[in-house]
């Protein structure tokens, strides 16, 4: 009788159990998160199922974080809620006509703000550099035609 609790101990299966523990111990830390708590049942057992713990551990760890206890209240409600209030209604917020009416409204002053704007800047800037070189042409024609006319009056001065 002295061998039969010394073979338990001793065996793979109950040297497994102790390095569980930190397992279980995780495990009911996220069972106790608030967040975790209006997750549906099923995911949560398929998390921790995911994250390595069999079934018996699942269970306990739901034990010992005291959340067994609250699992038929907390789906009854989810359950009766979301087919009260479709997604579709709660996505889109109320507008009414009027706003949609001051939001072109301002949609048009702006966008008649940036066309003056454009406008002045393409008057004060823009044209004077496509003209520029038009009047620059000008005015050097201008000088040519009175220096012409200076030598042609100075050449006359020099005759008489």
């Amino acid at each position: 009788q002295a061998e039969q609790p010394s073979q338990p101990s001793s065996t793979p299966g109950s040297e497994n159990v102790l390095p569980r523990e930190p397992l279980i111990a995780t495990a009911v830390k996220f069972l106790q998160n608030s967040r975790v708590r209006q997750s549906p049942l099923a995911t949560r057992r398929a998390f921790l199922k995911k994250k390595g713990l069999t079934d018996e551990e699942i269970d306990m760890a739901f034990q010992q974080s005291g959340t067994a206890a609250d699992e038929p209240s907390s789906l009854g409600p989810a359950t009766q809620v979301v087919p009260v209030q479709p997604p579709h209604l709660i996505s889109q917020p109320y507008s009414p006509a009027g706003s949609r009416w001051r939001d072109y409204g301002a949609l048009a002053i702006i966008m008649a703000g940036i066309a003056f704007g454009f406008h002045q800047l393409y008057k004060k800037y823009l044209l004077p550099l496509i003209l520029g070189g038009r009047e620059d042409r000008k005015q050097l024609e201008r000088m040519e035609a009175g220096l012409s006319e200076l030598s042609g009056s100075v050449a006359q001065t020099g005759k008489d």
